[in-house]
């Protein structure tokens, strides 16, 4: 049984002086000792005495915030199995082949995802792909790995020209990364726009983009109205429609895009995503389907 935690000391050091954990970032996930799992929003201090404070959110729960004294959260605690920290960095082993980028850079540009108006595009997404990468044993190289990353760097609904914006940010990113891999990866983003490969790795990219198109048919579904919940103001603003009339044209747009998707031989382009090509097909088919039964 875990050792309850006596109240911490008064706090007596230098005010001046912030924790230098480098893990102590934005967006850096952390496991509680307990099991839960949190982001760290940033670091501040308590008013009473200025000690210095991590705030930091629980993911189940984002919108509630939690601070607790710098020193106090990454203490080691007595367990049963021995001193463990109270907090200790969970850093995803599926982002290992993000290695060559400091762990800063990767959360700032996760950062760029996470806007109130991205319902789908968001850093789940981002996160989903290198973790679906991960557990089908697709070797990301860097060029691949920084352009899984930035994709969706810049997104705004409805904008032809996010692709390669995004591309564009790629060099300022990883400024350290050689030429040759700098320009492979800006060209695998521009190629999501088309989702046509014309560079060496761009398949792979490209299958774990469209991975979600094989979700089961609930989740596929929960893809679809998040892919509404952020065109919705865009398509409003550009068609002049509301409510049941609005949904029904999102509808209509979605089954003609995903409709001429259909049209090519093969959706997945790679061997580890064979098994994703029925159930995207039957989840387009579906999607097809309702929307002929309503025309």
């Amino acid at each position: 049984m875990t050792q309850p935690s006596p109240t911490p000391a008064e706090f007596h050091g230098d005010p001046a002086e912030l924790p230098d954990d480098p893990n102590l970032i934005a967006g850096m996930p952390y496991r509680h000792h307990k099991g839960g799992t949190y982001a760290v929003v940033g670091i501040g201090r308590l008013e009473a005495d200025l000690a210095p404070a991590v705030v930091y959110r629980a993911l189940r729960d984002p919108a509630l915030l939690w601070v607790r004294r710098a020193d106090v959260f990454s203490e080691p605690v007595a367990t049963p199995h021995g001193e463990v920290p109270r907090f200790a960095p969970d850093w995803p082993a599926a982002l290992a082949c993000l290695d060559f980028l400091p762990r800063k850079t990767v959360l700032d540009v996760l950062g760029l995802h996470d806007t109130p108006y991205r319902h789908y595009h968001g850093p789940r997404h981002i996160l989903e792909m290198f973790e679906v990468a991960h557990t089908r044993g697709v070797a990301l190289d860097p060029a691949q790995a920084l352009a899984v990353l930035c994709h969706d760097a810049v997104y705004v609904p409805g904008c032809e020209h996010n692709e390669s914006a995004s591309a564009a940010l790629i060099e300022t990113i990883a400024p350290a990364l050689e030429r040759a891999a700098l320009d492979r990866a800006a060209q695998i983003v521009r190629d999501t726009r088309t989702h046509t490969p014309t560079i060496d790795g761009a398949d792979s990219v490209l299958d774990l983009d469209l991975f979600r198109l094989a979700a089961p048919p609930d989740v596929f579904d929960a893809h679809s109205a998040d892919v509404f919940a952020e065109n919705r103001a865009m398509l409003a603003a550009r068609t002049g429609l509301q409510g049941d009339a609005l949904l029904a044209e999102f509808g209509r747009r979605r089954a003609a895009f995903l409709g001429e998707l259909a049209q090519r031989p093969r959706l997945f382009l790679t061997p580890p995503f064979a098994d994703c090509e029925a159930p995207a097909r039957a989840n387009i088919a579906r999607i097809g389907g309702a929307q002929a039964a309503r025309a």
